[in-house]
């Protein structure tokens, strides 16, 4: 009787997977930026048509201040907050991170009837990064069949100088948990990362600092994302600047280590003698993952400048894995 007892469990689980891994589609916003009612972020969620779907979608804010003590908050952890909403194949729902927008609920006249909000909690410049799973009602992972059931976009508006930019939600087309894998590592999936390998640094342009900031959004991938603070050392490793004349400016490379996500000034990776030499013309130079594996975007801007219209800012993935 035993034995048939067993055979007939092993069976169950064969057939119906009891105890398999959820395979919930699962995408990653990695920069949520807010500081209600002046910095915004819109996110936008898509649960696509396809084969399988899910009642709900749990979504996961990580998130900390932006700054501690007047200086940027590179170092610190971040904590959770998470819930669950309903959804519908072939639903988009857009909200207001910072809530200000319509009080954090669903935009744009969307009648559907998500019970509750969408917004992070707390006051002030707030930094974070945001994943969105397949769920059911409690918000546990259910398995869609479909490795990229979600699409998402997000806009960081700063609406107290009229400026923003925007970028697509990161999918693992190899996994579907709360990690995050750069293409490099078996059973990865995520191209838009770099590693922590020379190689493959990035070239960037950036415009002359006494007019233009030039900004870092790093966020490091890899396990359980939903409840670790992971970290990744990013530098200028190479130690070399050019102006835009061609000039080169050698330099001991000045490591950050960004611990769950964070913000980081052109100006803090160089060193004070380099910096006076490109203040006032610019330059290039090589972005590179030293530790660790991340998402970076580089943003540009410049605030209440008439030469250029007023406030301007652009951003894009820096990261992407092929050498440019």
């Amino acid at each position: 009787m035993k034995g048939k007892v067993s055979a007939v469990v092993v069976c169950f689980i064969l057939v119906f997977g009891i105890f398999s891994t959820a395979k919930a589609d699962t995408i990653l916003f990695p920069v949520i930026a807010v500081n209600q009612p002046n910095v915004t972020t819109i996110v936008s969620v898509l649960n696509r048509h396809s084969w399988g779907t899910s009642t709900h979608l749990h979504y996961i804010y990580r998130y900390k201040q932006s700054l501690v003590d007047g200086e940027p908050n590179i170092s610190g952890d971040c904590i959770s907050y998470e819930f669950t909403r309903p959804t519908w194949e072939g639903d988009l729902v857009s909200f207001d991170a910072s809530g200000s927008l319509n009080g954090g609920n669903a935009l744009f006249g969307d009648t559907n009837n998500y019970g509750e909000g969408f917004a992070m909690p707390g006051s002030g410049p707030r930094r974070a990064y945001l994943l969105v799973t397949n769920s059911d009602a409690a918000g546990n992972r259910v398995d869609v069949t479909d490795k990229v059931k979600l699409m998402g976009e997000a806009i960081i508006m700063d609406i107290a100088y009229g400026a923003a930019w925007g970028y697509r939600a990161i999918n693992d087309l190899e996994r579907e948990d709360y990690s995050f894998r750069n293409v490099r590592y078996t059973n990865g999936g995520v191209y838009s990362a770099l590693p922590s390998h020379g190689y493959v640094d990035r070239r960037f342009t950036f415009f002359p600092p006494s007019e233009w900031t030039t900004r870092f959004f790093v966020t490091p991938i890899g396990w359980n994302m939903h409840s670790q603070n992971l970290t990744a050392t990013v530098a200028l490793e190479v130690g070399v600047i050019y102006d835009r004349n061609g000039n080169r400016y050698t330099f001991t490379p000045i490591d950050k280590t960004v611990r769950c996500t964070a913000a980081i000034d052109l100006k803090d990776l160089v060193d004070a003698t380099v910096w006076s030499a490109i203040e006032n013309i610019g330059g290039w130079s090589w972005f590179g993952v030293t530790s660790g594996d991340a998402i970076v975007y580089k943003l540009e801007y410049v605030l209440e400048n008439p030469t250029y219209g007023g406030t301007n800012n652009n951003g894009y993935l820096l990261s992407t894995y092929a050498r440019p």
